[in-house]
């Protein structure tokens, strides 16, 4: 992890303090937070009622729940126990804290007058019903689910287990019905019980399903409650950047649906859905289906470099933070900013944004509590990461023609592949033509990647900058050139010849430090 520069410090509270009223309000607030009863430094451990504190705070500062929460309602709390205590792929950091998500279960029984209030969650382990073997928890000998699980003491001032945590807030709360949902075994069935797959509704604006396959098996529970409120972990993940709110919903895709025989993951949700190896195009559809109408963000711990252990003892980041808001996609956008990705390269909130999801731009984000300049840091990156490639390109099967004359096209993913786009081989001299406009907010030495399928030859602001040739696996970010942009319009042009049949692009302006972000201060259009 490396701290940000101050430079980077002083840059973000100006952003975020032009957010003009009326913009999706996020909630920050961290454990040295001046209004707390008792603020500790962020390396404190943390009991349960600091936690308490912060998450009430956060809540409060997001608008509070009361007026939210109709009288009557069920409400479902959907936090991350992808993994429990004592299994490899386990540490803390990797679920959500039971201190936060104790605190969202207290704030709703004590301050709404909901009816019903379940967890719900869908993890890689069995449920206690489940007869196979393989894939199952256990603890001192016996079969453990998230409902049984015991989490020792990994959450101080949290001790025991989901069963006992509902049974003591049903003691409280009598006139309140408390329960837990294993998502994996909730899929929706049809009349006949056979499982029933559901096609991504489509928006206000058109937009539909972004999976290569657009129908998803779903669950009842996060289909049918009443007020769905999402508590996931902030930390990084190896395909999409970051988790948090939009990634949490893997959990609501039901195991019994996307498991393979031999193991008890979702691996046929990503086979099915994924685009290019990406899995952003499906949890914006999952998400679609039924949008949270609150986010808890647990910021207490959180790993970087990859989303579980990899047992790296500096995996695991205190941070002491937690954030609340409404609009997902606001609140994704700042924990993106928070873990130091550039928030642009999250292809999810990009795709959110299509369907009106919500806001992604921090400009028009009105932060409220803690200063984020003051807590963003560069937390480690997935090995091989590399943010979203240009979608939108002009493109041509002959690249002598004039530039007004090529053909709009935008991409599903980061490649463009020439052949598909087209359906013929290009012009007699064999090549095709992609181009992009590049606007700069001042002079900026960059990083260009390109991949490629065959020979390439790129030419920017009228000088060629590059010239390669591949016959291997075609990669992202396989041929990398030292580029300046100028202040203002910059123009990018490709030539790509097919070899073997193929020719196929991608195009990512990286930031010097040449980690895989992409650089600040620039939009690409056409």
């Amino acid at each position: 992890m490396a701290q940000l520069s101050r430079r980077c410090f002083l840059a973000t509270p100006a952003l975020l303090a032009a957010a003009p009223p009326g913009g999706p309000r996020v909630a920050l607030v961290r454990s040295t937070h001046s209004k707390l009863a008792q603020p500790v430094p962020v390396e404190h451990p943390l009991d349960y009622p600091r936690v308490r504190a912060m998450v009430w705070q956060a809540i409060e500062y997001a608008g509070g729940l009361e007026r939210r929460i109709r009288p009557g309602s069920w409400v479902v709390i959907k936090p991350n126990l992808v993994h429990l205590r004592g299994r490899p792929a386990y540490r803390p950091g990797d679920v959500t804290d039971w201190r936060v998500t104790k605190a969202v279960l207290e704030y709703v029984a004590e301050r709404s007058r909901a009816r019903r209030i379940t967890v719900a969650e869908g993890g890689s382990y069995r449920g206690l019903h489940d007869t196979a073997t393989r894939n199952v928890a256990m603890q001192n000998g016996v079969k453990v689910d998230a409902f049984t699980c015991d989490w020792g003491d990994d959450y101080p001032g949290f001790t025991g287990t989901l069963e006992g945590l509902l049974k003591d807030l049903s003691a409280r709360h009598p006139d309140r019905q408390f329960d837990y949902v294993d998502l994996c075994y909730d899929a929706v069935r049809d009349a006949a019980g056979a499982f029933r797959r559901i096609e991504v509704p489509r928006a206000r604006n058109g937009v539909g399903a972004f999976g290569a396959r657009p129908d998803y098996f779903y669950t009842n529970t996060i289909l049918n409650c009443d007020f769905l409120i999402n508590v996931p972990v902030m930390k990084v993940h190896l395909m999409c950047g970051i988790t948090a709110c939009f990634k949490n919903y893997v959990g609501v895709a039901p195991r019994q649906c996307y498991a393979p025989p031999s193991a008890f993951s979702n691996l046929l949700l990503h086979e099915q859905h994924q685009v290019e190896g990406r899995l952003d195009h499906f949890i914006t559809d999952l998400a679609s289906f039924r949008p949270p109408d609150f986010n808890v963000v647990d910021g207490i711990r959180g790993l970087q470099y990859q989303e579980h252990n990899n047992r790296r003892p500096d995996q695991m980041l205190q941070n002491n933070v937690v954030l609340a808001g409404a609009d997902t996609v606001a609140v994704d956008a700042l924990v993106a900013h928070l873990l130091g990705f550039n928030v642009w390269d999250m292809d999810f909130l990009q795709l959110a944004v299509q369907r009106e999801m919500g806001v992604m731009d921090l400009a028009r984000i009105d932060t409220v509590g803690d200063d984020p300049g003051a807590i963003r840091q560069r937390w480690g990156k997935p090995r091989g990461w590399y943010g979203r490639c240009n979608r939108n390109w002009l493109v041509s099967r002959d690249p002598k023609a004039d530039l007004r004359f090529w053909a709009r096209h935008t991409t599903r993913g980061d490649t463009l592949d020439f052949a598909s786009w087209s359906g013929a081989p290009p012009a007699p001299e064999g090549a095709y033509g992609a181009a992009v406009q590049v606007r700069a907010d001042g002079v900026k030495k960059a990083v260009l990647w390109v991949g490629a399928a065959g020979r390439v030859t790129a030419s920017l602001n009228g000088e060629t900058v590059m010239e390669e040739e591949n016959l291997t696996r075609y990669r992202i970010g396989q041929f990398q050139k030292p580029v300046e942009l100028r202040s203002g319009e910059n123009q990018l042009v490709f030539r790509a010849e097919p070899r073997e049949g193929q020719a196929r692009l991608s195009a990512l302006l990286v930031d010097p430090r040449n980690d895989g972000d992409s650089m600040e201060g620039i939009r690409w259009g056409v």
